[in-house]
Parts: structure tokens; C-alpha cells; sequence
């Protein structure tokens, strides 16, 4: 059976690019599952059922997910002792415990399939660990993820880094705001990758308290999920 979401706003239109990708996704992604741990059918359909959920205003031909090759599933967390610092050039080795991690260009999204499974089974919580990976890969179609994903114009990227910029430096000035999590403020990749999270699973809040990141996700991912107006 299936995987299923809750998705009341996506159009026709959008649900028949749902299910192309979704199917894509399925049949042409490696799924990998780590350490002796079983691959199951469950597994493949929640992953492209939130996955294929940020991508379903792109038509099939713009191919928004090329690269993404391998999805590997781990049971439990696993320890990050290295990664890019908050200063360009700087590395940051304190541990952190992590639930997912995408590989750079057609490097594997790593999912840890318990995180993944208590996130989805719940609504409102503003995490999606699914949401967060697939993100990233959409950042990284530009090159590094640099929490600027491909956009249309120099005025759409102009605007994206008046309000995307400006919201990620409060966030690293004054702490978590109760909506999006202080992890966002670790850089502008994790920043596009955390409101890309509470855009899919709390638009309402989102679109209340901070419009204008509302805004700019809504016109990058095509869809409109708040079911205020505008």
C-alpha cells in the first residue's frame, strides 16, 4: 500500500507532477539500507511521498531531482565529528548527533529511518527529516549548498536575499523564535533547509509569522500550502 500525505492545496495539475516524480524517484533512485538493516517497501514509499511532495509544481522535463542517485537508510542517529564551520574555510568538529545528511552533487541522502517514521506519523511539528535532505539537494543544483536554490531572475534572487538573509541573521542574533529551530541559524544552506520544513508542515504559522520567508518558498516551490489567503 501506498504512503499517503495530507496535501488539500496541491492542485490537479500538481498532483499528476506528484506522481510522476514520486514514481521517478522510485524507479530510478538506489535504495540502500546500512549495517544489515532490512530495506522495506514502507521505507521507499513515505521517503518519496514527502520528497516528491516539494517538487510538485516542477514539470518532469526540469528534472529537479538529478542529484539525487542513492538514498541509504541507517536504524538509530549516527555522530557528525566534522563539518564546514560558520566562517568560510573553517572547520567545526564538535559531535553532533544526525538524522539525515545529503552527500554533495550525486553524493547519497542518508535518512535514519526511526526519525523519519516518528516525523511522519505525527502533524504540526515543523520537523521533516525527509523535507530537510531533499531540500538540500534542491540547493545544491546551483553548485555548494549556499541556502540560495536555483531561481528565475536577478530580481527573484535579489528579493531572496533581502528576506531569506535578513531572517537568517535574526534567527543567529536572538535564538529560535518558537517556529523555526536554532539549528536553522548553523548557516544559510540549513536555514533554506529548516523553513523549507515548517513551510511544508506548519504553513499556517509560517505564513502568520513570517510572511515574507513564506513568501519567497511559496514562489520558489510553486505551491501555496497556508490556507490563509495569499
Amino acid at each position: 500500500m501506498l504512503a499517503t500525505i495530507d496535501a488539500p492545496w496541491l492542485t490537479d495539475a500538481d498532483l499528476e507532477r506528484y506522481e510522476w516524480h514520486r514514481a521517478d524517484l522510485r524507479r530510478r533512485v538506489r535504495w540502500e539500507a546500512a549495517r544489515g538493516f532490512d530495506l522495506t517497501d514502507e521505507m521507499i514509499e513515505t521517503t518519496t511521498a514527502y520528497a516528491a511532495l516539494l517538487v510538485a509544481g516542477y514539470e518532469p522535463r526540469e528534472a529537479p531531482f538529478h542529484l539525487v542517485t542513492a538514498v541509504v537508510f541507517r536504524d538509530g542517529t549516527y555522530l557528525d565529528r566534522e563539518r564546514p564551520g560558520p566562517v568560510r574555510g573553517s572547520v567545526d568538529r564538535s559531535p553532533r548527533r544526525l538524522a539525515g545528511q545529503s552527500g554533495h552533487g550525486r553524493g547519497p541522502v542518508v535518512l535514519d529511518w526511526r526519525t523519519v517514521r516518528q516525523q511522519t506519523s505525527g502533524s504540526g511539528r515543523g520537523t521533516n527529516v525527509v523535507v530537510h535532505e531533499f531540500a538540500h539537494k534542491l540547493d545544491q543544483l546551483t553548485g555548494a549548498a549556499d541556502g540560495m536554490p536555483p531561481l528565475p531572475s536577478r530580481t527573484a534572487r535579489d528579493q531572496w536575499t533581502q528576506t531569506i538573509g535578513t531572517n537568517f541573521r535574526r534567527l543567529r542574533r536572538r535564538g529560535s523564535d518558537g517556529l523555526v529551530r536554532m539549528y536553522g541559524a548553523s548557516s544559510p544552506a540549513e536555514y533554506f533547509a529548516v523553513t523549507s520544513e515548517v513551510f511544508f508542515t506548519r504553513p499556517d504559522d509560517l505564513h502568520d509569522r513570517l510572511p515574507r520567508v513564506y513568501d519567497r518558498l511559496a514562489e520558489f516551490y510553486r505551491q501555496r500550502p497556508a490556507s490563509a489567503p495569499g
